[in-house]
């Protein structure tokens, strides 16, 4: 078997491109987690409803949602919406859409399961010596809350994060676009794809260690409290 010579050259050339295919992946990532905590929350608060019509079309929407491979929501916005509907969004609007419909099925479970998990009791203490209900959410429920979704909720962008690397096939120049590209004029696809394979370890681990700098503060902020 012949031997492969690793060429930094081809990165090197191509790095600028490679830079702002990076910077829209993470525009797309970030704009499509934003919509996924809307989404999430709007239907995690319709699963609490007394209203059992409500309950049943959340719970539907969601494990639709969860169900649906992001490849074929990609399609269905981009491509199914506009044949059928003449509904058009542009690549990046349909990718961040997508996106956020898979993360929000996820958030919305994820916040369901953090509002259940504060107990009820020191909401009703919290009236009794006299805060209102927004006093009550900010300084008893939000903090508590945050902290049992926050490990949850990075999980799931990491989860985005690297599933914005298929939105390529509908023609945003994300940086796996950027290096499909480039690999094919150059035939060297395995430098290209292992330089955007660091980067996203890389990503991953900053995200994760934020969040865990974020979880340790909110702990330490409570206890003095």
């Amino acid at each position: 078997m012949g031997t492969y010579d690793f060429s930094w050259r081809i990165i090197e050339e191509h790095l600028p491109d490679l830079i702002k295919g990076l910077i829209i992946t993470l525009q797309i990532s970030v704009a499509g987690m934003a919509f996924a905590l809307l989404f999430g929350l709007f239907f995690a608060i319709l699963r609490f409803s007394q209203y059992r019509i409500l309950n049943i079309i959340s719970n539907s929407i969601v494990q639709v949602g969860r169900s649906l491979p992001l490849f074929v929501l990609l399609f269905w916005i981009y491509y199914g919406l506009s044949l059928k509907f003449k509904i058009n969004f542009s690549d990046f609007q349909a990718g961040a859409i997508a996106l956020g419909i898979t993360g929000g099925a996820y958030m919305a479970e994820v916040f369901r399961g953090g509002i259940k998990a504060i107990d009820q009791g020191q909401s009703d203490a919290a009236f009794a010596i006299g805060l209102n209900r927004i006093q009550t959410s900010r300084l008893i429920v939000l903090p508590q809350a945050i902290r049992i979704i926050l490990p949850q909720t990075v999980n799931i962008y990491v989860g985005l994060l690297k599933g914005a690397t298929i939105v390529s096939v509908i023609g945003v120049s994300d940086m796996i676009y950027v290096a499909q590209y480039v690999s094919l004029e150059t035939f060297r696809p395995f430098e290209l794809y292992s330089f955007a394979g660091v980067v996203f370890i890389a990503l991953t681990l900053s995200v994760a260690s934020f969040a865990w700098l974020l979880e340790r503060q909110l702990s330490g902020r409570n206890r003095r409290g």
